[in-house]
């Protein structure tokens, strides 16, 4: 496997003790890389598009068309969440990240 990175997102725009906020940009085809999921977390979807998972074990999920302003939360309940997400669109993807410390 990849190394896998704590960077959830393409640019940190702001954290404290309590929240890490992201923005999240990809070009129609480029991917977020191997990145690990430490915390719960929500995203806000811009602009829409469409995304793929792929776990950590290379497996691709179904493309999934979002719209722009979907919110998406995540519970970890415990564990971290391994994996990468793949602009399958045509357009650029983007979304802000929401990390809960």
């Amino acid at each position: 496997m990849a190394d896998v990175s704590d960077q959830v997102g393409t640019k940190l725009l702001f954290e404290n003790d309590r929240v890490r906020v992201w923005d999240l940009s990809l070009a129609p085809g480029e991917s977020t890389g191997v990145h690990r999921h430490e915390n719960d977390y929500f995203f806000v979807t811009i602009g829409g598009g469409h995304l793929q998972g792929v776990d950590a074990e290379g497996t691709e999920g179904e493309p999934r068309q979002m719209g722009d302003g979907e919110v998406h939360f995540r519970s970890l309940e415990g564990e971290d969440a391994i994996h990468e997400a793949v602009n399958v669109g045509d357009d650029r993807w983007r979304n802000i990240v929401v990390e809960l410390l």
